[in-house]
């Protein structure tokens, strides 16, 4: 059984739900974001090299991922081809927002202040610096 592409429509009602994905998870979905599609195997493969793995595990992973909506499947030459079906900047915001409302109660420039007051590198106060006059600029 073939199965169909998900619709704009699907998709983005998938993606308004704010699915969080587990760190294996994310792990499977930085591959397929830059491949933009793949096999179990080949997922399997690159994890491996990286560290231990089992192809069992990534293959109940990606069904889960694929229940949840995160991942789509379709057979080509009878292979299953996984694909992404949120996009980065999504799960990179909503992972930001989730850190900023359990650690810092809501408040992005806590986040702000706590990471330069880590930094070791004053080019990283420049840069700040910089992106905030950027904004100022851009919203006048």
């Amino acid at each position: 059984m073939q199965h169909q592409l998900p619709t704009y429509k699907q998709v983005y009602m998938k993606e308004k739900k704010n699915i969080l994905p587990t760190d294996a998870e994310l792990e499977i979905l930085m591959i397929l974001w830059e491949r933009k599609k793949a096999t179990v195997r080949e997922i399997y493969d690159e994890i491996s090299r990286k560290k231990g793995s089992v192809y069992t595990t990534t293959l109940k992973i990606m069904q889960k991922m694929t229940a949840k909506g995160l991942i789509g499947r379709k057979m080509v030459d009878q292979a299953h081809i996984y694909y992404p079906l949120v996009e980065e900047s999504r799960v990179r915001k909503n992972s930001v927002r989730e850190l900023i409302t359990k650690f810092f109660g809501g408040s992005y420039s806590s986040l702000a202040l706590h990471a330069l007051g880590n930094s070791k590198k004053d080019e990283n106060l420049d840069e700040l610096i910089d992106l905030i006059n950027q904004l100022k600029q851009h919203k006048k």
